[in-house]
């Protein structure tokens, strides 16, 4: 092997080795959030009569469970060689906040107030709610040659 294939090597493994501690991270953080605030993440979003609402929270409670396990589940499995596990990280990233907004936005039809106060009371949501979605996309694409097959074994 030659000294730039074994570098090239190296830095594959060194990488992925970054890339899995990242995902833990990201997972720890997010579930440390759920911990601080139990009462915000763990509830029965069918006890909701009203169906839409419901509907709404059952997706919201689906998008924070993807983006706290998801993420680590995805950047380990990318550190084990399985590269393609990322095209999955935009639906993980985004569920969360796409639910969110979709959230609010039926909350002010509905009632004719945002709901957003929650960001300035918390900040720490900022970082659960837009910075991580954002970080994570920015890694998604960062990574993405890794998954995307080459132009050659397109055909």
């Amino acid at each position: 092997m030659s000294t730039e294939s074994a570098n090239t090597a190296a830095t594959k493994v060194s990488t992925r080795a970054v890339v899995a501690s990242f995902g833990i991270f990201v997972s720890a953080l997010f579930w440390l959030v759920v911990a601080t605030y139990p009462t915000f993440f763990f509830f029965n979003p069918l006890a909701e009569p009203d169906a839409l609402r419901a509907t709404i929270l059952t997706l919201t409670t689906i998008g924070w469970i993807l983006i706290s396990s998801g993420t680590v589940i995805l950047f380990m499995l990318y550190a084990m060689g399985h590269a393609r596990a990322l095209r999955l990280l935009p639906i993980v990233a985004l569920t969360w906040p796409v639910s969110l907004l979709i959230n609010h936005v039926t909350l002010f039809i509905q009632k004719g107030q945002w709901f957003t106060g929650y960001l300035l009371d918390y900040p720490i949501f900022i970082a659960t709610d837009i910075l991580l979605p954002v970080l994570l996309i920015a890694v998604w694409a960062e990574l993405r040659p890794a998954f995307v097959a080459h132009p050659q074994h397109a055909k």
